[in-house]
């Protein structure tokens, strides 16, 4: 695997291809009419708009639509903005607001000791932000009603769940920024954080930031056409393997970084189901194998895992493999804001530059 997405910390999963989200043409003639209060380029699944006398964000997983208020005034009903305070079912939501300078308005995320930003780090030490799954794979719903949070930033699981805090006046917000297919369409998530703090101007520097830096990086691979390594990334083991399809984010990532992911032909959406001969095959005939691991030491082994016949092939024979181990890089925490710095990465992968080159996410594994 070479990309990751969890429900709670921000794993954006290269073997979990999501469902298709509606584009920008699907979405509600009402909201099409309606204007705009977000500029979005790239991101499908969220926007921010009148309706009339109301504000309103409106969230989608592709197949439900959520619509929430917004009011400067107080309301039961509606989220007030700018948002005094936020607690965090993700940590990938964290990062979207402690980007754009609202980390002290974080009071509590989930999965807090995975966080490796020394500002977090700092945070959490000093006792502001708070970890809402401590000991415990489920949040702590008593903390959160504790906290009373102005908006408790969620996914679209589990809904029961969130009704006693809606109960309680606590206002819930969905995130699916994990099914943007598009790098630069996850990190336009910081515009709704940015309308949410009233940071706006702040996010649009950020992003346009990101933007500019992948965009230069894209520019530069777009020389390589007749060079692109063939990529393949699979997951499994014995007779059950999975791979993203060519509408994934990890074919974005693959082809905007110069290289050729090996199912980009294939569009289906979910996963691709593979037989072990078809992995066999790919692995012989690949450029490159990519992965994200979790190792405090990085191996051969770590790549083949229990699936020893790996080993016959010509890409790990040759160690043509590039990583990311979590372990040590903040791949599933900041990463998501920085598809600019992976597809740096990538690119220097695929066409070496710089020998003293320092990567932030992936690099070559050196056996």
């Amino acid at each position: 695997m070479l990309f990751a997405v969890s429900s709670v910390v921000c794993f954006f999963a290269l073997q979990c291809a999501p469902e298709s989200p509606p584009n920008s043409t699907s979405q509600s003639a009402e909201t099409a009419e309606d204007s705009l209060l977000v500029k979005l380029e790239f991101a499908e699944n969220f926007s921010v708009y009148h309706s009339g006398n109301d504000t309103i964000i409106q969230v989608t997983d592709g197949k439900r639509v959520w619509e929430s208020k917004v009011s400067k005034a107080a309301g039961e009903e509606s989220i007030q903005i700018p948002l005094k305070d936020v607690s965090c079912l993700s940590t990938s939501h964290l990062y979207y607001f402690s980007e754009i300078g609202g980390l002290d308005k974080v009071k509590a995320v989930s999965f807090a000791e995975s966080l490796q930003d020394e500002e977090v780090k700092v945070a959490i030490k000093k006792g502001s932000l708070l970890n809402l799954t401590s000991g415990s794979s489920d949040y702590d719903a008593e903390l959160v009603l504790e906290l009373h949070p102005s908006v408790f930033t969620t996914y679209p699981f589990g809904d029961d769940e969130f009704e006693r805090l809606q109960r309680a006046g606590i206002q819930t917000l969905h995130f699916t920024e994990y099914l943007e297919k598009d790098p630069l369409g996850r990190a336009e998530w910081v515009k709704l954080a940015g309308f949410l703090l009233g940071e706006e101007e702040k996010a649009e520097a950020y992003f346009s930031q990101i933007k500019e830096s992948y965009m230069l990086t894209k520019l530069k691979a777009l020389t390589k056409k007749s060079e692109r390594p063939s990529v393949v990334n699979a997951n499994g083991y014995a007779n059950k393997w999975t791979a993203p399809s060519g509408n994934s984010l990890v074919a974005h990532f693959i082809k905007d970084a110069g290289g050729r992911y090996v199912f980009e032909n294939d569009t289906s959406s979910g996963n691709l189901n593979l037989d072990f001969e078809r992995v066999y095959e790919l692995a012989n005939s690949s450029d490159y194998w990519a992965s994200v691991v979790f190792s405090d030491s990085v191996t051969l082994e770590t790549f083949v895992g229990e699936e020893q016949r790996l080993n016959d092939t010509e890409v790990m024979k040759g160690g043509s493999i590039f990583y990311c181990n979590a372990q040590e890089k903040d791949y599933f925490g900041k990463g998501i804001l920085q598809p600019h710095l992976i597809l740096e990465d990538l690119h220097q992968i695929f066409y070496p530059a710089s020998a003293s080159y320092a990567p932030h996410y992936f690099e070559r594994f050196k056996q």
